[in-house]
């Protein structure tokens, strides 16, 4: 079947040269080809519709169908167009069908122009048109038939356009008015549409179709788990697992839920969120915001989840008696996912959100050493990856690394907010708005030093400790960045409010092309 479609799309681009040329001849020598009585062949090829210029359309076919004819003889032998000059410098492979798809979808649209005018316009049909309008329909069918029955992986041309044109798109039209709604509101409108628009299959199959870029390349195991992409939904966005049906749709590989903590917490007092345009980042403020485990654990229960999907456990956004009764707190949200039928496929112990009362109990080995052999005694069913502050000095943070090497974790995530107000990536207008907001940013900011600590903890760490990198990724080139220094994940989700939801795809699209 694969070698009779390949041979048909010769066949049939041939007999479209043939077609076109054949009416190319005859307009050439003045003639007009015999035509029955029911069509009007004289009538069409004769209209002002019949050239574009000093060009005849009939001529325009042959060099169509000419294109798709050697494209369909490169497709059969298997042949590299990026062999081809003009095509050397592209980062991405080139297949002869990614041609074939621009060109057959090209020679489509053209025929549905073609025949409108014809029936519409003109007023009148001719033979020989509607035969190359049926030729290029069925180069167009065929094509797309041939991709989705044997295409082993994504288009990278294609797809890489798309991306480019969405992101162009995003940032022309569609960022400038989000940016003129509050920010709180978008997000809460996004987390309550969500559900229903996951509901609907239509409108997931055109997401899918859209922003997820698939590629053998991209896969890995992990801590035990399969990965098909290195891109991740970072804690803290979708704190109440509202997004787990979304997220795979947009192209994302894993997705984390939360950060949860046993009792439910409102939020800080609001905004949760002050946009910061200049420097590229948000001041975050929801004090890890949530419904609580129990809530959460009950509403995941079950659930078939797409991608890997982990829970984010920290300490209630509260005040405590003691570093023990803490300490309890969260290993009491531990639990409640340990007996639940949430299938999950990691935690994160989360230890440094700056946005809660009493701080980050849990940076300094000491009483990280308490949490960690604590947690040890539960002997969790799921890898746990520990999210990490980027504030402190390299020091501080090689003695933590060292601590946490003694314990049951599977890696670490660098890292969360920034708290450094002196932070070079700030615009001085901008730290005006933050010294008067509540909160901590998230962003640009955090890229350079989130890139030090990757760095540092790929020095340290032992081999096998899977270590993620977060912040400030809003390029290709920055999460490349990332993975270079040392991390085997990434994840965003600030970049993508800025640069537009095809980011994780532009991202797996430009890692499979270097592979």
């Amino acid at each position: 079947m694969q070698l009779f479609l390949a041979l048909l799309l010769i066949i049939l681009s041939l007999t479209g040269i043939v077609d076109a040329s054949y009416i190319t001849y005859q307009d050439l020598t003045n003639q007009i080809p015999p035509c029955s009585e029911e069509f009007q062949c004289e009538k069409v090829l004769t209209s002002e519709y019949a050239a574009i210029g000093p060009i005849p359309v009939s001529g325009l076919g042959i060099v169509y169908y000419l294109a798709a004819f050697i494209l369909a003889i490169f497709h059969y032998l298997q042949l590299d167009l990026k062999k081809l000059p003009l095509l050397r410098q592209l980062p991405y492979p080139v297949r002869a069908l990614d041609g074939l798809l621009v060109v057959t979808a090209t020679g489509f649209l053209f025929s549905i122009y073609l025949v409108v005018l014809m029936a519409f316009i003109i007023q009148g049909w001719c033979l020989y048109c509607l035969i190359s309008a049926g030729i290029s329909t069925a180069l167009f069918i065929i094509t797309q038939l041939y991709n989705w029955l044997y295409s082993s992986h994504s288009s990278f041309p294609i797809k890489d356009c798309w991306y480019r044109l969405s992101h162009w798109g995003y940032k022309t039209l569609s960022k400038p008015l989000l940016f003129l709604l509050n920010p709180d509101r978008v997000h809460h409108a996004v987390l309550a549409l969500s559900p229903h628009l996951s509901a609907q299959g239509v409108f997931k199959q055109k997401l899918r179709w859209f922003y997820h870029f698939k590629h053998p390349s991209l896969q890995q195991s992990l801590a035990g788990i399969p990965f098909a992409n290195p891109v991740g939904l970072p804690a803290g966005y979708d704190y109440n697992g509202d997004l787990t049906d979304l997220t795979p749709e947009l192209g994302y590989g894993w997705h984390t839920v939360g950060t949860v903590t046993f009792q439910p917490y409102q939020g800080n007092k609001p905004p949760f969120y002050t946009r910061l345009p200049q420097s590229e980042g948000l001041i975050v403020n929801k004090g890890l915001k949530n419904d609580g485990a129990k809530a959460i654990a009950q509403k995941l229960a079950g659930k078939p989840f797409k991608i890997p999907t982990g829970i984010s456990i920290a300490s209630t956004n509260t005040s405590f008696q003691s570093t023990k009764e803490q300490i309890l707190d969260i290993l009491q949200s531990f639990i409640i996912f340990e007996t639940s039928s949430v299938q999950h496929s990691y935690y994160e112990l989360n230890i440094s959100c700056p946005n809660v009362f009493g701080g980050e109990p849990f940076t300094t080995p000491q009483r990280l050493e308490s949490l960690l052999s604590a947690l040890d005694k539960l002997y969790l069913s799921k890898p746990t990856f520990i999210k990490m502050p980027i504030d402190q000095s390299t020091q501080e943070t090689e003695a933590l690394l060292k601590t946490i090497t003694n314990h049951q974790v599977a890696g670490v995530i660098f890292g969360n907010l920034t708290k450094d107000k002196n932070n070079a990536a700030i615009t001085q207008q901008e730290r005006k708005i933050w010294a008067n907001s509540a909160g901590n940013v998230s962003g640009k900011a955090t890229f350079e030093r989130s890139n030090q600590l990757l760095s540092l903890a790929k020095k340290t760490l032992p081999p096998g400790m899977v270590i993620i990198g977060t912040g400030g990724i809003f390029t290709p080139a920055d999460a490349d960045r990332k993975i270079s220094l040392g991390a085997d994940l990434v994840q965003l989700i600030t970049g993508s409010i800025f640069e537009g939801p095809q980011l994780v795809a532009q991202i797996n699209l430009s890692l499979a092309a270097k592979n």
